[in-house]
């Protein structure tokens, strides 16, 4: 760029207009699309590929300039570039495929599992009453309820590992509750 500064304003006026052409326009990601296409990339990674050559030329932007050529050659020879490298990479991916599938393992607890997960959580609920009340709540918001303990440390104005001293003296405590009551096998001292 000269010291110019007529052409200067030109420069950075043919810069703002190819940058709301590409980064603004659809008929850019189309173009991008359609190169990739052409250039042998599956379907399926067109997607990737095209998230990599747009980061790419926003990486690269402060670096077109407009009196070298056109904004979509600029972002061809980006497209180019980057679907080289997918090619190349390619090269070294390789698939195992398995003689037979695994079996998928249902997450979803069966109705045995869940009749003694209610049962538990009654019966916690039940010995909560015979701890502190303070950290009976700790208990029931984190545990039962899913609250995370980082907002119930925001809401309570205390640090996180204060509440998480206070969860632990609230199990011990639920536990010496369960134990003296036979509803929990006591644990054996190394």
């Amino acid at each position: 760029m000269g010291d110019d500064p007529m052409e200067r304003t030109k420069l950075e006026a043919a810069r703002a207009s190819a940058a709301a052409r590409l980064f603004g326009g659809e008929r850019a990601r189309r173009d991008v699309r359609c190169w990739l296409a052409r250039l042998g990339v599956p379907q399926r990674d067109r997607g990737d590929v095209a998230g990599q050559v747009w980061l790419q030329a926003w990486k690269s932007w402060r670096t077109f300039d407009p009196s070298r050529g056109s904004a979509e050659r600029w972002l061809n020879r980006i497209a180019v570039h980057v679907v080289a490298h997918y090619h190349e990479r390619a090269q070294h991916r390789w698939e195992e495929l398995m003689a037979e599938l695994p079996d998928p393992v249902d997450p979803a607890p069966d109705a045995a599992d869940a009749m003694a997960s209610r049962r538990v959580k009654v019966r916690i609920v039940e010995a909560r009453g015979e701890i502190d009340p303070k950290l009976g709540a700790v208990l029931v918001s984190h545990d039962l309820e899913g609250i995370p303990m980082a907002r119930m440390a925001e809401a309570a104005k205390m640090s996180l590992s204060t509440l998480y001293k206070h969860r632990a003296r609230a199990l011990a405590a639920l536990r010496a509750v369960l134990e003296r009551e036979g509803d929990l096998e006591p644990r054996e001292e190394p």
